[in-house]
């Protein structure tokens, strides 16, 4: 499975909403997406987002956090 680490997400001006549109492995291939969709000009007043997920959240959530000096057990800072 290739990680899709680019997300283009496409939003009407109109609109607070985004999207989802299509994720894509590399930014070229996103970049390429949202240039073949806005030549295409299907819809007005539309605006095309490339998002980069920098964050694994499976890995994230496994991995626990450094303890720092002025927290108890519980993480609460005293």
């Amino acid at each position: 499975m290739t990680l899709k680490k680019y997300v283009v997400m496409s939003k009407f001006n109109s609109s607070d909403k985004f999207i989802y549109d299509k994720g894509f492995a590399t930014k070229e291939l996103a970049n390429s997406y949202a240039k073949l969709m806005i030549d295409s000009n299907e819809y007005d007043s539309i605006s095309y987002f490339c998002f980069e997920q920098t964050m694994d959240y499976d890995f994230y959530f496994d991995v626990p956090l450094p303890k720092k000096n002025n927290q108890d057990d519980d993480g609460v800072p005293f």
